[in-house]
């Protein structure tokens, strides 16, 4: 399988750091020398720069008028809410729709709307406001409006006819929008063009947030939540977005920063009984908060679960039940789907690797195109994250698609930096193919007729624009590190960083001139533990790829790159060896 699929290219760097800037923080904040040398170098020169992101503050979150459409939907909700007027809330089956959903659809209710939660059904439905679901749902609910979250900016058609039937439509979406925008619909989504919102970044339940944000700012006095009892009321819905913000893969930066840090923190008192049982299924333990890596490992994957292979609305009533023991029965549940989930997306990952090492060649595929059926197991709902783990072994973009009811439909995830939804735009539409999603993951579904010209036409696109510069791993180190600095109070300096994601990736660390003696415990499928040595000071090592060095080639001085943690089995710091080059040759 190595030689199937060659490694990308390794490009090393050093981020570039103001010296006196780095000193000044250390003088001004009194954080560690490391920790200022990667503020610096992350260009957080000024004191009050730095300290504002290392203190993440709610209050520093923008002022949710200052979004474009924020005015209008506040108002017509607002008068929906008085009259009890019933509203669809019309969400999307993945964790950011399920978070957003049940952020919004609890502050309406709150409000006194008659808020109805709707979640298609991933196979039945398909993703997004599709004409024939509307209908069902003016048809089954008869609502005076429809509010979509995390969905809708592209859905022209179906909000058209809804607004022709007597509907108000509001549309709270993150996700690109398109060259032609619904009609008759108030639109909520930073990345319009002419949106003023400085915070361009937020997840579909950070929207749905600043939604219910605004709207109980407006109103929420009338039903005993006056300005004081807002933010306790806004914290418990951002342990909530904080899930869905993470889960969705924006950047941890700006608002989302500040909205995960007070989620995750929350979540260490989660109160509500659905997320109690979540994060204990999840093995958060009580009293801690989660990390961003337990979100997106652990609890993500579990409310993802239920949409991926059959219905969302399970992770909807956990998110919003206030019944500790339907909650756990809905946790074992979800467990249950969550389970079947991984078997289900190994079974694609292994059959399109499987394929793929007798087919695919590496000056040739620059984009890979796979399909199965549901006989072969190939479930549309794991696609997303088995197109995922192909593409991290591929080293490509990749496309998997299942062939079912006269549409070749699926996901699609990017390697590297390719820039998976721009590209594959032009070649959808020309095919007249449903598209959408982000940079980095896409959804299509293209009628089978025209699949083989489709993937015959994506194919030569990507490979007229292929760069190999986008598919090279670049190790960027923050800031050069002795041996003598890597100390428990290093540690809980760079803490401070937390959390950790897109955006805002753990520290990376150059240490020069470690001696190793050669010797390693062989852990996982290539990795080792050492023990690296440095101005008299010994660190404990894991390296995952060190155990492909071999043998009779490790024993000397090394340049590594390295994260810094608290290792909690021995009880004191350890690095995390990402890349090791022998120092002779650096």
């Amino acid at each position: 399988m190595t030689s199937a699929f060659p490694p990308p290219r390794v490009t090393r760097r050093l981020r570039p750091h103001d010296a006196g800037a780095a000193a000044l923080l250390v003088r001004e904040l009194g954080v560690a020398a490391p920790l200022a040398r990667v503020l610096a170098a992350r260009g957080f020169v000024s004191p009050p720069e730095a300290r504002a992101w290392l203190r993440p503050d709610p209050a520093s979150l923008h002022d949710p008028f200052g979004m474009g459409g924020m005015d209008a939907a506040v108002d017509r909700l607002v008068d929906a809410c008085r009259r009890g007027a019933r509203v669809v809330v019309f969400g999307d089956y993945d964790c950011d729709g399920i978070g957003a959903l049940a952020i919004l659809t609890t502050t309406l209710k709150r409000l006194g709307a008659d808020a109805v939660p709707f979640l298609p059904h991933r196979l039945r439905d398909g993703y997004g406001l599709r004409s024939e679901t509307l209908r069902r749902v003016l048809d089954e609910h008869a609502p005076e409006g429809i509010v979509t979250v995390d969905c809708g900016i592209t859905a022209v058609e179906p909000i058209r006819e809804a607004v022709e039937r007597g509907a108000f439509v509001i549309v709270t979406d993150h996700h690109l929008p398109p060259e032609e925008l619904p009609r008759g619909a108030v639109l909520l989504n930073p990345r319009l063009p002419g949106c003023a919102y400085p915070f361009k970044e937020l997840a579909g339940a950070g929207i749905a947030w600043k939604l219910s944000e605004a709207l109980l700012l407006s109103d929420g006095a009338r039903v005993g939540l006056d300005a004081k009892a807002v933010r306790p009321w806004m914290a418990s819905l951002a342990k909530v977005a904080a899930l869905s913000t993470v889960a969705d893969m924006v950047p941890l930066t700006g608002e989302n920063r500040v909205l995960v840090s007070w989620g995750l923190a929350g979540l260490a008192e989660p109160r509500s009984p659905g997320l109690t049982a979540l994060l204990s299924r999840s093995s958060v333990r009580a009293g801690k908060s989660p990390s961003v890596h337990d979100v997106a490992f652990r609890i993500a994957p579990r409310l993802n679960a239920s949409g991926r292979i059959d219905h969302a609305f399970r992770a909807l009533e956990l998110l919003t039940t206030s019944d500790a023991a339907r909650a756990e029965q809905l946790a074992e549940e979800i467990e249950a789907a969550n389970t079947e989930r991984r078997r289900m997306q190994e079974r694609v990952v292994a059959a399109a690797l499987g394929r793929l090492e007798k087919t695919f060649e590496p000056d040739r595929d620059a984009l890979v195109v796979e399909t199965g059926t549901p006989e072969e197991g190939w479930h549309r709902g794991v696609l997303g994250i088995a197109a995922s783990k192909v593409a991290q072994t591929v080293f490509r973009p990749v496309l998997l698609l299942s062939r079912e009811d006269g549409r070749v439909g699926g996901s699609g995830r990017t390697w590297g930096r390719t820039p998976l939804h721009e590209r594959l735009a032009p070649v959808a539409r020309r095919h007249e193919a449903e598209f959408g999603g982000h940079h980095a993951a896409i959804g299509i579904s293209v009628a089978a007729s025209a699949f083989e010209a489709f993937r015959n036409d994506a194919k030569e696109a990507f490979a007229r624009s292929r760069d190999e510069e986008e598919w090279s791993v670049v190790l960027e180190a923050d800031a050069p590190l002795r041996a003598a600095e890597v100390t428990p109070e290093l540690v809980e300096h760079l803490g401070r960083l937390e959390p950790h994601g897109m955006g805002n990736p753990k520290p990376l660390f150059l240490l020069r001139s470690l001696s190793w003696n050669g010797r390693g415990r062989p852990v996982g499928e290539h990795g080792l533990r050492l023990v690296l040595e440095g101005e008299g000071v010994r660190l404990d090592a894991v390296g995952w790829s060190l155990g492909r060095i071999p043998p009779a080639g490790r024993a000397g001085t090394w340049d590594v790159l390295a994260n810094i943690a608290l290792d909690a089995f021995l009880g004191r710091p350890a690095l995390t060896v990402l890349d090791a080059t022998p120092a002779e040759a650096a």
